[in-house]
């Protein structure tokens, strides 16, 4: 586990745009799912507090926005932490998401709309994805589905995806498999020219075939990892 001064110090800055809450929340969301913070991490807000140079009340502000977002446990005696998901909550949210996918993406072939906020992140993302870490592509990785969603036309549906999408995030970038980013950003294309040429069964299957290997990508990885220790 992580020492107070070792977090801090691999916390990333706060971003410049915002209010000073988003800019903490942005630091920390960063930190937790580009895998920096490990999961049960005490985030205390003294400590924190003294390394943004501000009061306890934006911290726990953050904190609260983060626990929202199912990143933190907050709890009156242990106060926040990072949230570790089992493997059983893993697969749960997995299987939600390909829910929520599969309807956003048959409603937005059906629909018919611009595609060029998807097709500018696809090729934002294919400039990383060789990038060592990995955690540009990830970040690229959920605003590229929120904005497939988006293209739903349904924003309480584009935003329920990218809400369940990070909560996985931070378990996801612990169980990288060499080439599976080439594989995912593929598997994108696939989503992206079905939505493009109107096709919603094909549109729904790319999905089904995405989010399952994505799935059993890092159950596989939870598993191997478990055995290891037991």
């Amino acid at each position: 586990m992580q020492n107070v001064t070792e977090m801090l110090s691999r916390i990333p800055p706060m971003s410049a745009t915002g209010s000073l809450v988003d800019q903490i929340r942005d630091s920390l969301y960063a930190a937790i799912t580009s895998g920096v913070l490990d999961p049960g991490t005490r985030l205390r807000e003294i400590p924190l507090s003294e390394h943004f140079g501000v009061s306890t009340t934006p911290i726990r502000e953050a904190l609260r926005r983060l626990e929202h977002e199912g990143l933190v446990e907050v709890s009156p005696r242990r106060g926040a932490v990072v949230t570790a998901l089992d493997e059983a909550t893993v697969s749960n949210l997995y299987d939600l998401r390909l829910i929520l996918e599969s309807a956003a993406v048959r409603l937005a072939a059906e629909a018919g709309r611009p595609l060029d906020r998807v097709d500018e992140l696809m090729t934002q993302a294919e400039a990383y994805i060789d990038e060592q870490p990995q955690v540009t592509f990830h970040r690229l990785d959920v605003q590229l589905h929120r904005a497939i969603g988006e293209l739903s036309g349904n924003g309480e549906l584009a935003a329920m995806m990218e809400h369940v999408h990070q909560r996985i995030q931070a378990v996801r970038v612990r169980c990288a498999v060499p080439g599976r980013l080439r594989i995912a950003h593929g598997q994108h294309a696939e989503i992206v020219e079905a939505i493009r040429t109107g096709d919603a069964d094909a549109a729904e299957a790319a999905v089904r075939r995405h989010i399952t290997s994505a799935k059993e990508n890092v159950l596989g990885v939870l598993r191997a990892a478990q055995s290891s220790i037991g």
